[in-house]
Parts: C-alpha cells; structure tokens; sequence
C-alpha cells in the first residue's frame, strides 16, 4: 500500500526547533526578527515557521509578513538565501535577528550581512537549523539548532525493519547550539 497513511516517516521536531531558535534571539532582546525560508512545499520548513510564529506569538510580537522571505526559487540555494537577505536589508526598518530554515541559507545571510558592512551579531544576529559541519567554523560560529542525524539514521533503520509496530510518524528532540552569531 502506497497511500500516503501507510507511510513512515521520521523527523526532526522542526516547530520545537523553530520556537528553540526564535525564543533565544527574543531571549537576547532582539525585536525584529527574520524568518528565511526554501520551498514553502517541505513540510519542515512549514513546521520551522510555526515554531518562530509561535514564539513571537508567545512573547506578545506580532508576526510581520515582511520580515517571512521565501528564497527565490530557481537559484542555487546559498545564492537564494542570499538573495533573501539582500531583500530584508532593504526593508525601511531591517531585521535585528534571522532565523534561517537551515545552516546553509543562515550561512549565506551570515555572508551576505557581512558583507554590507554590517556586524554579526552586533548587528544582526543569526540561527540556522541542523548544525551542519561547516556551522561552528564560520566566521562567526553559527548558532544553530541540533539535528541528531545519527538517531534519524537508527530510527529510519528500525522503521524499515519494523514498521508495523512502530508510530507512523516518529519525531526526535532537536537541540538549540548557541554560539557568536548571536552572542559576541
């Protein structure tokens, strides 16, 4: 059976992830903050944005539609994120924070705001999502949150091996990794 309510799947906690890292940028007194999100048609990037919307719901801020740029589609994904932040700097009244739906379009803001002259996290503090390889060595360290890719591994393992006893939809805790692109 190929219906979708037969299908397993496993994932990170992508709304606790959301809120995790928009809480934390509300949490050092950042006011403005930015959602940079890929294609609105991945689930995870939907649930990553009903995180920060949930937090800044919380904390009595109400979202700003400006401040939620989806990278054009089409381009390489560092140059729409890119592109993104280009696109929020530009606003009359720019972002004091950005939470990137993951590390590689929060790495390409990081690039992006330097740049323009502008100081990370100064300026412009930044969160991405998965805590790739390349996260704690950027120029400033990134500020992430943690996906355990081994448990997702292990998990999508017995899933396969097992399935019939197992939820159909498994979620596995993240985990919020603070580093200089938001606290110098």
């Amino acid at each position: 059976d190929c219906s979708l309510r037969a299908m397993l799947a496993v994932n990170p906690d992508n709304t606790t992830g959301g809120f995790l890292a928009t809480r934390h940028l509300l949490d050092i007194g950042r006011q403005r903050i930015a959602y940079i999100a890929g294609s609105l048609a991945h689930v995870s990037i939907l649930e990553r944005a009903h995180g920060y919307r949930r937090a800044l719901f919380e904390a009595g801020i109400l979202a700003d539609a400006e401040l939620e740029v989806v990278a054009p589609l089409g381009l390489p994904h560092d140059r729409g994120a890119s592109a993104a932040m280009q696109q929020l700097l530009r606003l009359r009244k720019p972002p004091d924070a950005v939470f990137a739906c993951n590390d590689m379009a929060a790495l390409a803001a990081l690039d992006t705001c330097l740049a323009a002259g502008l100081r990370v996290p100064e300026d412009v503090a930044i969160v991405g999502f998965d805590d790739v390889q390349t996260a704690a060595s950027a120029k400033p360290p990134l500020t992430t949150v943690r996906v355990d890719r081994q448990a997702l591994g292990r998990m999508g393992v017995e899933l396969a091996m097992q399935g019939g006893s197992l939820p159909r939809l498994n979620t596995l805790p993240v985990e919020l990794i603070v580093r200089q692109s938001t606290v110098g």
